[in-house]
């Protein structure tokens, strides 16, 4: 028996100007984050085009999935569901399950494993089915992906993006000890880096892409630090760190995004713009690597973590 659906499950983003306030109201609901702090962040979205297109490019995602999925034979619909937009993961899941689809596998997306980049969303999807249970809706069964930080489909992915962006530079850029090589993450704080895979999952993704480019070592940098002040995060901050670092003759670098699987707000504005301005000033050229998006060894690697759960499934029946 094959899966009845295929959902990607993601953080989501606005996708109108008008709709930028409310999904920040929604992001912080519950935390007491003072209306003054929101109106500066939906200031970062006016600096990126006043939207996200974060959407529309999990979208392309999910698209190019189904349809690799269909010519090896799998002739499954892949959908999305946001936890932060629409369609909500509990309106994707409550739609599949009024159309009597109760085998659903799910790949939550983001590729390194903390409280809020997965158990987030696993209570999210958790609620939506306790909601579709009181309704007397026929229950899907929810499989999620295993974990896929370190497959070859996502590694290749990234290193073709960080040469793509090592193409960018001059014959004299590109030695080795004038071109650094930085790869980024949402940073989260220590604690939660403790307990949680996540800390180690990064490092492990980075320490493959830096040896499959043929680079001798790499720098970890964190964007998106918020929180308490006092709390410790996981640092240095990326625009910090190139503050710092070009005081020690770095010229260039190559900023490659590999928590971040299509561009949002974290990628556009705290790299693009705060990061860039911040290089830009110091006399740094900084080349930002494309995120993976749809490059056909990640849909790859997408599509074999779909087929394998379905022949682990079959073999169990």
């Amino acid at each position: 028996m094959n899966f009845d659906a295929v959902v990607l499950i993601g953080f989501g983003g606005p996708e109108k100007p008008e709709d930028v306030v409310p999904f920040l109201e929604d992001v912080t609901a519950g935390r007491g984050v003072p209306p003054e702090r929101l109106k500066l962040v939906a200031k970062q979205y006016e600096q990126i085009g006043g939207v996200s297109p974060y959407n529309r490019l999990t979208r392309e995602q999910a698209e190019a999935l189904q349809k690799l999925l269909s010519s090896r034979g799998l002739e499954v619909p892949v959908h999305v569901g946001f936890a932060h937009s629409s369609p909500r993961i509990a309106d994707t899941l409550e739609s599949l399950a009024r159309t009597g689809k109760t085998n659903v596998f799910a790949i939550i997306m983001a590729p390194h494993r903390s409280p809020a980049s997965f158990d987030k969303y696993v209570k999210k999807a958790e609620e939506a089915l306790a909601s579709i249970q009181s309704q007397g809706l026929p229950l899907p069964q929810v499989t999620y992906a295993l974990e896929w930080h370190n497959r070859p489909g996502f590694i290749n992915a990234i290193a073709d993006r960080v040469k793509e962006g090592y193409a960018q530079l001059s014959a004299a850029e590109k030695a080795r000890h004038r071109a650094e090589l930085i790869l980024t993450a949402h940073s989260i704080s220590k604690k939660m880096a403790q307990e949680s895979p996540y800390a180690r999952q990064l490092d492990e993704t980075c320490q493959l892409v830096t040896h499959k480019v043929g680079m001798p070592y790499y720098q970890a940098a964190f964007i998106s630090r918020s929180g308490r002040p006092e709390e410790p995060w996981l640092e240095p901050d990326l625009t910090e760190f190139i503050d710092r670092r070009t005081y020690e003759d770095l010229s260039a670098c190559v900023v490659a995004p590999v928590g971040f699987l299509v561009d949002h707000v974290e990628v556009l504005y705290d790299i693009d713009v705060k990061a860039a301005e911040k290089a830009k000033w110091k006399g740094l050229h900084m080349v930002r690597a494309k995120t993976v998006g749809t490059h056909p060894a990640f849909i790859a690697m997408l599509s074999s973590l779909v087929e394998e759960a379905s022949a682990s499934q079959n073999s169990c029946h």
